[in-house]
């Protein structure tokens, strides 16, 4: 049976029992779970300071769901899409940099999340982390469609010069634990929501969707109950132009790196 979620409009979202793509599901047998040592460095923000600062940020307007209706040159930002492939856990990446740097006013430069996942996998259609992708765009950035076209798997586009231009999009800082194997990062619900109140993007694995998301917002759905707002990489044909409301256990992450800041180039 399918289970329902509301999209930002509060219009129910059905999520069948077949999944989405792109997830890979924990192989615990190779990668035994691990305690989570959460950063220290960041100040989480008291869950009773939640309500306030949500009704806050609507009535004025704030937050990376409002930025989204202007990142793009004064025009909303269309959806990434996946296109079926299994790279979900790069287009929460790809995401997550575009959205970090709308965020500091920089120009909108479209992502080719394709890149990162065909580089990192071998051009292979397999699933991943969102940590995995993590490290490549903090390492090396990512090509714009411009550079790599959206959902090309064509190997003539990984040359030295198209990856020399992508470190222009290439990520800064990271709230990541690193004490941690790629496969085993992870931050805390209150973190997460508390990086998400200040305009912090965060990419986030779901075990129960099979699947990886940009958190871009966070929303209280009744109340004392928050829920975080995603950018999914299905197009805007999806939810609300492709944003939705995960709420309870299901917006709990498996697997979190947030996008602090993107090269100022």
């Amino acid at each position: 049976m399918p289970f329902v979620i509301h999209d930002t409009t509060g219009n129910d979202l059905l999520f069948p029992t077949s999944f989405g793509r792109g997830y890979e599901e924990r192989d615990y047998a190779r990668y035994p779970a691990e305690m989570l040592a959460a950063p220290t460095q960041i100040q989480k923000i008291d869950r009773s300071e939640w309500s306030a600062r949500i009704k806050e940020r609507k009535q004025l307007g704030v937050g990376l769901r409002f930025v989204r209706e202007r990142m793009n040159d004064g025009r909303p930002h269309v959806s990434l899409d996946q296109n079926g492939q299994g790279y979900c856990w790069s287009y929460s990446g790809a995401h997550a940099v575009m959205y970090s740097r709308a965020a500091a006013g920089m120009p909108y430069r479209r992502l080719s999340a394709h890149a990162v996942a065909c580089v990192i996998k071998g051009f292979r259609d397999e699933g991943g982390w969102c940590g995995l992708s993590a490290e490549k765009y903090a390492k090396d950035g990512c090509p714009t469609v411009q550079d790599w076209p959206e959902k090309s798997m064509s190997r003539s586009y990984n040359t030295a010069a198209v990856w020399e231009v992508a470190k222009l999009n290439r990520v800064a800082d990271q709230v990541v634990d690193l004490t941690r194997a790629v496969y085993d990062r992870n931050l805390s619900f209150d973190l997460v929501v508390s990086l998400l109140l200040v305009n912090v993007p965060v990419q986030i694995d779901l075990n129960w969707w099979s699947h990886s998301v940009c958190a871009i917002d966070v929303d209280e759905v009744e109340p004392g109950s928050f829920g975080i707002v995603i950018q999914n990489s299905w197009t805007d044909a999806w939810g609300d132009r492709g944003l939705g409301t995960l709420q309870g256990n299901r917006a709990i992450p498996d697997g979190a790196v947030a996008t602090t800041s993107v090269v100022a180039a």
